[in-house]
């Protein structure tokens, strides 16, 4: 009788066979048509590939994708115009370590809304995208092009936006308004080398910690803000280094909700800023702000407190405030 020894070819045909999740996170899964985003939106390997609608009404939804899902961004994907309100978002991604990157384009359809009157009226208008990330997370290298209204609302934490393009340039002439590039309420958030041209905040930081924006250019709009914050928020720790601002209403500012009974904002520096024809104020700091709009008038409990401005420089228009402040007594 002859006993042959076959534990070794076992293990070699064993190990010929990726296993079940190694073949899950080689295998791409490719969205071509918008039935794609709900059937790739389980793989942690997904490719967005060539010119895709979102119909009318319709959205995407990834707001939990597998940890460590990375997405590129190779297409355009346009969504059509609808009647959804500023309650929705088109698109919605959340996770934890996920890297969402390309050169693609999202398009918002944003002419087709505009009316100059942006969320406060006229037609109804959704947001364009919600990040709800965690978990050192990568936002990357796209374009986001004529947004409804607001473009990224930021939640999660532990999240980097590199080299983002928010393009609403035809929003000047066209009838945009409210098209905030990044609204962040949210803890440990970078953004950098990025562009904005919008008419509306280019940052606005609403609530969160340690939030960093480095070396971004923002053109129209409302300027670099802290705010509006409103009551019982807190805006603790953020950091505008290295931007410029140009042909805005205002260059740098701290804008808290006129009446607030609690809530703080404390540890800001805005530093190495350069601004260029801005036309209202160059640096801002008020107490009197309600309902989105100024009253004249500072009331708050609110502390403002540790602001650092370092290397503000530039030019305003001819009867603009170079440095406004109005705070509560």
């Amino acid at each position: 009788m002859v006993f042959v020894n076959i534990l070794p070819l076992v293990l070699l045909a064993s190990s010929a066979f990726a296993s079940p999740v190694d073949v899950d996170r080689r295998a791409a899964c490719t969205v071509s048509t918008y039935a794609g985003f709900a059937s790739c939106a389980s793989s942690t390997n997904i490719v967005i590939q060539g010119d895709i609608t979102v119909p009318a009404n319709k959205v995407i939804d990834w707001s939990n994708l597998k940890s460590g899902t990375t997405v590129a961004l190779n297409g355009k994907v346009t969504f059509a115009k609808g009647t959804l309100d500023k309650s929705n978002y088109l698109i919605t991604v959340g996770g934890s370590g996920i890297t969402f990157s390309g050169t693609g384009t999202l398009y918002g359809s944003g002419e087709a809304y505009w009316d100059g009157k942006g969320a406060n009226g006229g037609v109804n208008k959704p947001k364009m995208f919600r990040v709800t990330t965690t978990g050192n997370s990568k936002f990357s290298g796209f374009t986001v092009k004529n947004t409804p209204i607001h473009c990224f609302s930021i939640a999660g934490s532990d999240t980097l936006f590199d080299n983002i393009t928010v393009d609403n340039t035809a929003g000047d002439s066209g009838g945009g308004h409210n098209t905030d590039a990044f609204d962040v309420s949210a803890t440990g958030i970078t953004i950098q080398n990025s562009h904005v041209h919008n008419q509306d905040d280019c940052l606005a930081v609403n609530h969160g910690s340690n939030i960093k924006f480095i070396g971004n250019s923002c053109v129209g709009g409302h300027g670099i803000s802290i705010g509006s914050v409103q009551s019982g928020s807190v805006v603790n720790g953020v950091t505008v280094s290295g931007c410029s601002i140009s042909d805005s209403e205002n260059g740098v500012r701290i804008k808290t909700e006129y009446g607030a009974t609690s809530g703080s904002v404390s540890n800001i520096i805005y530093e190495n800023i350069t601004l260029s024809n801005i036309s209202k104020m160059g640096i801002v700091v008020r107490q009197d702000y309600e309902n989105g709009s100024p009253k004249g008038k500072a009331v708050s409990k609110m502390p403002i407190t540790g602001v650092t401005l370092s290397n503000i420089h530039g030019s305003v228009s001819s009867g603009a405030y170079s440095v406004f402040v109005l705070c509560a007594p």
